[in-house]
């Protein structure tokens, strides 16, 4: 394991111009994969049994200009991806996408505002304070099991809800375009909107596909007919509208039964695929109807070639991105923040190594 850590360590060492940073980078990530509490840097100093003089030191290496977050990341992402345990699906690597909400407290944190609360617990307030995050991870599996491997996580401060949508499917083609891999990218329902397919409809070498499933409300439209003979006008280019859900019970011959995994269980499921117009976009999208002991979902994808039991697959592994979420909040500490100390606080007494030798 120590030979794998310094192999990591050693792939990110471009990422800093200065030998000194990159030191203080060493120890960062060591006290923070040996801490025992999630008190930000006291934690760190704690588990390395560092001098009080490391203190300062160490906060200043999270604001030092020797590195950035942006070029970090890069280089991450290369070595994510060279360790070849990403999940393939048509030879495209899997993205998961989602946002999530910490509950923050204090008055004095930045990037805090006032969220509202999306859980169905009717004890919990229906809004609270704190910060809004999107975050990306990349499928990943070993042996039968997948995870969600972390990417990239930005706080969405004061956004508009259409643009905290379309900043992770951004981000998601930038990563795809670093490391030279095309890409599905899993969303949920929130992502079911036109922005968001807008942006991969208009990408030249598709290298990103979207994957998500529609609101129950979804409406989409058969192409429509040839013009007829003198009439007058533009040619309609939308046919008969459809209300997706009511094709379960109006369309029930059209389906088709298949055995299929549903979250790691196999039973036989019911399925129709249509590829279809849909306005927001202004273009034609694949729209896959499923029925399974679990309910009706209709999924929505820009890759007018996939089928229904990749599909499904896809977005039962989306899971994998909560339990990643549930890890960094419940377990790591991940997303945490602390006030911001003054420089004036800043001060510790001179440490010396023969205090307390007589005790």
């Amino acid at each position: 394991m120590i030979d794998y850590v310094e192999t990591l360590l050693h792939a990110l060492r471009p990422a800093f111009s200065r030998r000194a940073t990159f030191a203080w980078f060493v120890i960062a990530f060591l006290g923070f994969v040996m801490r025992t509490d999630t008190y930000g840097v006291s934690s760190i100093i704690r588990a390395l049994f560092l001098s009080p003089h490391c203190y300062p030191c160490l906060i200043h290496f999270f604001h030092s200009s020797a590195w950035n977050t942006q070029s970090f990341l890069v280089y991450w992402w290369k070595w994510v991806i060279a360790q070849k345990v990403a999940y393939l699906v048509n030879d495209r690597v899997v993205f998961t996408g989602d946002h999530t909400k910490n509950v923050k407290d204090g008055r004095k944190i930045p990037e805090v505002e006032t969220l509202h609360q999306d859980s169905e617990t009717a004890s919990k307030p229906s809004y609270f304070r704190g910060h809004h995050w999107g975050c990306i991870g990349l499928l990943t599996n070993a042996g039968k099991k997948f995870f969600s491997t972390p990417l990239w996580a930005e706080i969405h401060c004061s956004m508009l809800e259409e643009r905290r949508s379309t900043r992770i499917v951004s981000m998601a083609v930038v990563i795809a375009r670093t490391i030279g891999r095309k890409g599905y990218l899993v969303l949920d329902a929130f992502f079911a909107v036109g922005p968001v397919f807008q942006i991969v409809h208009n990408l030249n070498d598709a290298c990103m596909h979207i994957l998500t499933r529609s609101k129950k409300n979804v409406v989409a439209y058969l192409p429509a007919g040839p013009k007829e003979k003198g009439k007058r006008g533009r040619t309609a280019i939308y046919g008969e509208k459809l209300k997706l859900m009511n094709l379960f019970d109006v369309a029930g011959s059209q389906f088709s039964n298949m055995e299929a995994h549903v979250y790691e269980k196999s039973e036989t499921i019911r399925y129709l695929v249509l590829d279809l117009l849909w306005k927001p976009v202004k273009g034609t999208l694949r729209f896959i109807l499923i029925e399974s002991s679990h309910g009706r979902i209709i999924l929505m994808t820009s890759d007018l070639e996939l089928n229904a039991e990749t599909a499904l697959f896809l977005y039962c592994r989306r899971v994998s991105i909560e339990i990643l979420f549930d890890s960094l909040k419940n377990l790591l500490g991940g997303i945490e923040s602390h006030p911001k100390i003054p420089e004036t606080s800043l001060t510790f007494p001179r440490y010396s190594p023969t205090v307390g030798k007589n005790r």
